[in-house]
């Protein structure tokens, strides 16, 4: 079987260790800290906080996933939720039932599974007063056993039409929860940091920041290096080299490299970095529909944007270079094109500079020759 696990929270033996992270970690959560742990996209964040929890925390961890929130219906529906999910696992129904009879819970059996399912039949307009239901309700079940609240993309709040005062909302209550670690996780591109500093937002200083890194190479080569050989794989430190490189060492992306690298070779095979080439193309045979309804959304001046980019790199779109590379006539234009293609999420600001939010789709422009 692959040993690579990408796209999924890992654990055990399939999450490459954070050891001074997960100390730090462990220790603010233990004194009931609240933290705010910041990262690029697919770097590894939800894995940290879950492996750390589960191994190194007395706590029941209450994982309230706040990505693409909409509305505060839509915010208020993920909470009971999350706090369903956990009450199922630790809990009777009729405990579960008792805690959310305000909030309407609905019972189903999975016609699969043959297990219970829940879900919130929702009021039709839900209030301020309907999220702080949910926020008292955390404090009593923390009152029983204690918790750690994880919310992960947490800056997608900033999608709500009010997204301020949703802000508030939560702040005015999570600030007097002072016996429960809150554990904000969210991606740098996204505003996380501007959040937790900008004395404008009502959670301005309220954590401890955090960031999370690209692994450390040694380590991680270890890692990866024991996966394949266990495999019959050997594999040269050129190879290594050539799949950071490829990736920005962000661990998820790495993985689905190696993954690929797995499945399109054979035990008892020796892995260079003439192996890259196949196992691009096994990716980009699995992603290729995404990479052209993505560039079905983009005008001539975004393509040559993106291109240039992909051939020059993302630290000077407005150099003459860059220019001459894209077939671009003036830079009169770029800012707004690379605004676009941030919004489109296909290029994030990183440093001084942007990187393609998924670094095979940009490979994959070089490879067609776009």
């Amino acid at each position: 079987m692959n040993p690579f696990k990408y796209g999924q929270v890992v654990s055990g033996v399939d999450f490459c260790p954070r050891p001074e992270t997960q100390k730090q970690l462990a220790n603010y959560i233990q004194s009931g800290q609240n933290v705010v742990v910041y990262g690029e996209r697919r770097i590894g964040k939800t894995s940290l906080i879950y492996e750390t929890l589960t191994n190194a925390s007395k706590r029941r961890m209450l994982h309230i996933d706040l990505m693409d929130v909409k509305s505060l219906e839509d915010l208020h529906a993920r909470m009971a939720k999350a706090i369903l999910s956990m009450e199922q696992r630790s809990g009777s129904l009729e405990k579960i039932f008792s805690l959310l009879a305000g909030l309407r819970p609905v019972l189903a059996m999975d016609p699969y599974t043959g297990q219970p399912t829940f879900s919130i039949d929702a009021p039709a307009k839900t209030t301020p007063n309907s999220i702080e239901g949910l926020l008292d309700l955390i404090e009593t079940l923390n009152q029983k056993k204690p918790l750690a609240v994880f919310i992960d993309e947490f800056q997608d709040i900033l999608n709500l039409p009010d997204a301020n005062h949703t802000f508030a909302l939560l702040r005015s209550k999570i600030q007097f929860h002072q016996e429960i670690p809150y554990l904000f996780a969210g991606s740098i591109r996204n505003a996380m940091w501007d959040i937790f500093t900008n004395p404008d937002n009502a959670f301005y200083k309220s954590a401890l920041p955090m960031e999370v890194g690209a692994l450390n190479r040694d380590l991680f080569s270890d890692f990866l290096l024991h996966k394949f050989e266990a495999g019959g794989r050997r594999i040269t430190s050129e190879l290594f080299e050539e799949i950071f490189e490829l990736t920005d060492q962000v661990a998820g992306d790495v993985q689905e490299l190696c993954g690929a690298l797995w499945e399109t070779s054979a035990a008892g095979d020796g892995l260079d970095e003439s192996a890259v080439g196949d196992a691009l193309e096994r990716i980009y045979a699995q992603e290729a529909k995404g990479y052209e309804s993505c560039m079905v959304l983009l005008t001539a001046l975004q393509v040559k944007c993106l291109v240039g980019l992909a051939r020059v790199g993302g630290e000077a779109p407005f150099s003459a270079r860059f220019l001459q590379e894209a077939g671009i006539a003036t830079s009169a234009s770029i800012t707004k094109t690379l605004n676009r293609l941030m919004k489109l999420k296909i290029i994030f600001k990183h440093e001084q500079g942007y990187r393609f939010t998924n670094p095979f789709f940009k490979n994959w422009l070089l490879w067609k020759n776009i």
